[in-house]
C-alpha cells in the first residue's frame, strides 16, 4: 500500500504531490509487489537485479554495474560479496586490468536467474491491465522522455 493513515492521523495524499514523488510512489508499489514474488526464492530485489545484470553481461565489472543498478560502489561491493557467499556468483581477475574483477554467475546463480526472469513480466502485465494499449505505450514514451530530459 502506497498511501494511508500516518501515526498522527493524517492521510498521505500521494497523488497530489510533485511528479517525481508520484513516479517514485509508482516504482515503490511495483517493487514491493516484485519483492513479494521474490520472497519464495530467498533473494531481495537488489540481488535479483544484480543476477539479471550479470546474466545479461557475463564478466561485467563492479564499476560497470553501478550505473545499471543505480547504487554506489560500496553497495555494489557489499551486494557482490553477499552473492559470492551464497554461491550465486564468482569473481575472476580482469585480463586487461589487474585492479579489476569480472563477475560471473555460478551454475546455481544461472538457474536462479532463469527461474526468476519472468517475474518482471508478471508485474508489467498487471500494470498493462490498467491501461489500453495506446495508454500504456504513451506512458512508456512519456517516461522515456522524462528520463532523457533529466539525463541532459
Amino acid at each position: 500500500m502506497v498511501s494511508g493513515e500516518q501515526g498522527n492521523g493524517n492521510v498521505w495524499e500521494w497523488d497530489t504531490g510533485p511528479l517525481g514523488r508520484l513516479v517514485k510512489t509508482a516504482y515503490i508499489a511495483m517493487r514491493r509487489e516484485l519483492e513479494g514474488l521474490l520472497k519464495p526464492y530467498g533473494i531481495t530485489h537488489t540481488q535479483w537485479s544484480a543476477l539479471g545484470v550479470i546474466d545479461h553481461y557475463p564478466g561485467i565489472t563492479p564499476s560497470e554495474m553501478e550505473p545499471i543498478l543505480m547504487i554506489e560502489r560500496p553497495s555494489v561491493t557489499s551486494l557482490i560479496n553477499g552473492l559470492v557467499k551464497r554461491g550465486l556468483v564468482y569473481r575472476r581477475d580482469h585480463p586487461e586490468d589487474a585492479r579489476s574483477k569480472q563477475i560471473y554467475l555460478t551454475e546455481p546463480g544461472k538457474e536462479l536467474a532463469a527461474r526468476t526472469r519472468h517475474l518482471t513480466q508478471r508485474i508489467d502485465h498487471a500494470v498493462r491491465q490498467e491501461f489500453t494499449t495506446e495508454e500504456y505505450e504513451s506512458l512508456r514514451s512519456l517516461l522515456i522522455r522524462v528520463v532523457q530530459r533529466m539525463d541532459r
